[in-house]
């Protein structure tokens, strides 16, 4: 029997250009079955009253290390549902299991067993490394840092069909044959933590590079004499993700890359390590101790970032906040440039589409959420 779930008397966005004021959105069996203008009473077991709020697409998380303690090199896959629903609590619908450096055996281990994952909302493996640049290594392991290696790249997707991404530094020896190669196996190739020269950059993009890894982080700067990876991603056409929380990026310097690069071309991310959602303390990420005070996380014996602890939606808010986006640049940047970057059949309300909805206000606070033919979450009191 279809399963049929309706929302209205919202603002839908649609995308990152569309908004109807009053309007209201149809699913039948998880996907979007209709789209419309304005609002109806219909005959549907399942209907979520938006009451005037922003009916917007499930947002998309591509980069970050875990939630809760679960952390993405140590957590089994039992753990996934854990993370998946502490993810649908920030309106984050879909989300990207990003691995740091291990050795090579290791790496092996994680990826046989993300092989075998069975998560709905999980999009796949960014594999972090270990082909990056040791003068950027941020908090990666130094000694899992190795020079590229085709024959252990290509190992690497035999083990697991479910590797989307990976960074990687374009300036080390082989690096380009190797963004080539992944980018003709489907896997998007990202530039970052990395020394590159922006013409470096620019040829990772010829070679078939889609992004840059939490610009401004780990990489060479913009400088006036001395461009670097920042330079060149300002000058590429490459996605750029984008951490904002106002400790990884200066809440100037947000709205200063918002100007130059413009929503069209920036992703946001929260780049988080395992330890969001806890309490300040001091816990264990990619083999150090890591202090977090009043939400921000250091290495204890460096004083080194590591990773942040912010949700999607806050970050979102900061940049509406920052930079006066409106909700449809919030959509762009959250939702649809993942999902073209990835195409995914997500990411826009449209018909065909995953059926992933979340319903904010203008705060971002996340009042409902439909994922996965469920009402996962619901502040709203009807339905």
């Amino acid at each position: 029997m279809e399963k049929f779930m309706y929302v209205k008397n919202g603002k839908v966005v649609v995308d990152g250009t569309t908004l109807y004021e009053n309007g209201s959105v149809l699913l039948r069996d998880g996907k979007i079955f209709a789209v419309y203008n304005q609002s109806y009473d219909l005959d549907i077991d399942c209907v979520v009253d938006a009451k005037g709020n922003y009916i917007i697409p499930g947002l998309i998380e591509t980069h970050t290390h875990g939630i809760m303690g679960h952390d993405f090199n140590l957590c089994s896959n039992e753990d996934l549902k854990e993370v998946s629903e502490a993810h649908v609590k920030e309106g984050v619908t879909t989300f990207m299991a990003s691995l740091v450096g291990e050795s090579h055996e290791r790496i092996i281990e994680l990826l046989d067993q993300y092989e075998q994952a069975d998560c709905h909302n999980l999009l796949g493996v960014h594999v972090e490394g270990p082909f990056l640049s040791p003068l950027y290594k941020g908090v990666m392991k130094e000694d899992s840092l190795v020079d590229p290696n085709m024959d252990k790249f290509k190992e690497y997707l035999s083990h697991c069909s479910k590797i989307k991404s990976m960074t990687i530094a374009p300036e080390l020896d082989r690096a380009l044959d190797i963004i080539q190669y992944g980018n003709e196996q489907g896997i998007v190739m990202n530039v970052g933590h990395s020394n590159a020269s922006p013409q470096i950059v620019l040829k990772a993009q010829e070679a078939g590079a889609k992004g840059i890894t939490h610009l401004y982080n780990a990489m060479a700067q913009h400088l006036h004499r001395e461009p670097g990876v920042v330079t060149g991603a300002i000058i590429s056409d490459l996605y750029c993700e984008l951490i904002v929380d106002g400790f990884h990026i200066h809440e100037d310097v947000v709205k200063a890359t918002y100007k130059a690069i413009g929503k069209d071309r920036l992703v946001m991310i929260c780049d988080a390590n395992p330890c969001k959602g806890l309490p300040d303390g001091e816990y264990e990420f990619s083999g150090k101790n890591v202090l977090i005070v009043d939400g921000k996380a250091r290495v204890k014996e460096t004083g080194r970032i590591a990773g942040s602890t912010i949700t999607l939606n806050k970050a979102c808010l900061n940049m509406k906040n920052w930079c006066g986006c409106s909700m449809n640049d919030i959509v762009q940047m959250a939702c649809v440039n993942p999902a073209t970057m990835y195409q995914l059949n997500k990411g826009m309300i449209k018909v065909g589409y995953d059926g992933d909805l979340v319903i904010v206000n203008e705060e971002m606070d996340i009042l409902a959420v439909i994922n996965n033919q469920e009402l996962k979450i619901n502040h709203l009191g009807n339905c």
